[in-house]
């Protein structure tokens, strides 16, 4: 399976797409908004991606939060209705400068007035939180724009993974990628579960599978390559100081990001093959570092060779050790030197 968003391929036989996750990092300014496109540009990201939604269609007042801080004394509600500023043409600034800087920017909507506003800009995709994997309405109007779609499966079990997935296909859209997810912030590495990765590939063989992480730093994502990963969320902002998002703590900065998609490359070409083949790399070490039937001292030509006159040594270059009964006994065709590795142009039976 591949999944095309602007010029960029998501599959099999493709670089792990990466994903700056932004969320609210741009703390309801439009500016800070700006600069955090201008960071995952210099990052090397393939995409941007911001969260839409207003506080009040989101969660009720009194919502307790599900992530540790150190502010007990406030709700969901007055963290996100702090973080919820940016109006229309904000969001439509948002994407020109975005296409001006040319790296893919999108959005996860938390309701479906946020989809089409996010539609109306021309958004290339669009991704469904973790905690909305049960949110069935909000799906189909997401589905229903025919657009690819990234999905976290974040606390859900396999029937709610799968009814999400089969709410997608009903609208008539396979464009779907699967992203593994810990809906903990942060996640600890134990709890990774990054073996996930392979059973979502397994169960979901037409779907692409990728990896939305919370653990800090960059290790756990890379590790998630070599387990089927073909996309990487991560956190992210201009400045880990900042503090009115509480996503901040949790997110790599430019240079941070940068150095994931350079050990995701890495991680990328050191994979390999599932077969062992002739590597060039090895090429000198065949030549050099293996063994080979060589004389112990000068074998005159026409001399019958005797065991006492070889011995296995390196280089390569001579007559495999595994051959050693069939050269003695043999005749050497010409005067060969001691020390020196025996050829079978050199030597003829008996």
């Amino acid at each position: 399976m591949e999944i095309k968003i602007n010029r960029k391929k998501i599959g099999d036989k493709n670089p792990c797409y990466t994903i700056a996750e932004a969320g609210a990092n741009h703390d309801g300014s439009l500016e800070k908004a700006f600069k955090l496109i201008d960071a995952a540009f210099e990052a090397r990201a393939d995409s941007i991606k911001f969260q839409t939604y207003k506080a009040s269609k989101l969660v009720t007042k009194n919502a307790p939060k599900y992530w540790v801080d150190d502010k007990e004394d406030e709700s969901q509600f007055d963290v996100f209705k702090r973080l919820d500023t940016l109006i229309e043409d904000d969001w439509k600034q948002i994407f020109e400068y975005s296409n001006k800087k040319d790296i893919t920017c999108f959005s996860t909507p938390f309701d479906e007035e946020s989809v089409d506003l996010l539609y109306k800009f021309d958004v290339v995709a669009f991704k469904i939180a973790s905690a909305d994997i049960t949110h069935i309405p909000l799906i189909k109007h997401i589905a229903a724009k025919k657009l690819p779609i990234f999905i976290s499966t974040g606390m859900a079990s396999d029937e709610e993974i799968n009814e999400a997935i089969s709410t997608i296909e009903d609208a008539g859209n396979n464009q779907i990628i699967i992203m593994h997810c810990i809906t903990s912030y942060p996640t600890e590495p134990q709890d990774a579960n990054l073996e996930m990765i392979r059973t979502l590939t397994k169960k979901y063989p037409d779907y692409v599978v990728g990896y939305s992480d919370h653990t800090i730093e960059t290790i756990i994502p890379v590790c998630s390559i070599f387990y089927g990963a073909k996309c990487i969320e991560k956190h992210f902002t201009f400045d880990t100081k900042l503090t009115q998002s509480p996503d901040h703590r949790l997110s790599l900065d430019t240079k941070e990001f940068a150095q994931l998609v350079e050990q995701l490359r890495l991680a990328e070409i050191s994979k390999g093959s599932s077969h062992r083949a002739g590597f060039t790399a090895e090429s000198e070490a065949v030549k050099y570092a293996r063994r080979s039937i060589c004389s112990t001292k000068m074998i005159p030509k026409g001399s019958k060779i005797t065991k006492d006159m070889l011995i296995i040594k390196r280089p390569g270059t001579g007559i495999y050790p595994k051959f050693i009964d069939k050269v003695v006994g043999c005749i050497a065709k010409k005067d060969i030197e001691g020390d020196t590795p025996i050829m079978w142009k050199d030597i003829a039976e008996s």
